[in-house]
């Protein structure tokens, strides 16, 4: 399998095995760290053994460690809620954050906090970072 290295590629990836898919994090904004944390690694799924699916292990490594970072938290939930919640208003997604303690006053700073937790990302998993026009951040 060829290893993608643009970041909105690898970030959708993510989303879609973390945010649903294998893990089913995305209902009420669920931390897949948090998940990792109570069983040690990836929760158990059954009897079959799972498909790997490295490239999204690698992001979600890549956000499990920005939230460990000293003020690194607040941009791990944004940009989950911003992934894991595809398609959802940014009203609603402000709402969410402030349920799980992140105050985030307003779209602009929605938007630099999540720039900041892509360009961690970009980071960690060594591939070029370009920031995305605000207008296609909002947009679903």
């Amino acid at each position: 399998m060829r290893r993608s290295n643009d970041l909105e590629q690898r970030l959708k990836e993510w989303a879609d095995v973390y945010g649903g898919g294998q893990y089913g994090l995305r209902e009420s904004l669920k931390s897949p760290a948090g998940t990792m944390m109570k069983w040690g690694g990836r929760p158990p799924t059954g009897m079959g053994q799972e498909q790997g699916t490295p490239n999204a292990d690698e992001v979600q490594n890549a956000v499990y460690h920005l939230g460990k970072q000293l003020h690194g938290w607040q941009a791990a939930m944004v940009i989950q809620c911003e992934y894991l919640l595809p398609g959802q208003p940014i009203d609603s997604k402000l709402q969410k954050l402030r349920v799980v303690g992140v105050q985030v006053s307003d779209r602009a700073r929605y938007s630099q906090i999540l720039a900041e937790a892509r360009k961690h990302v970009a980071a960690w998993l060594r591939v070029p970072y370009s920031a995305l026009k605000e207008a296609e951040v909002w947009v679903a």
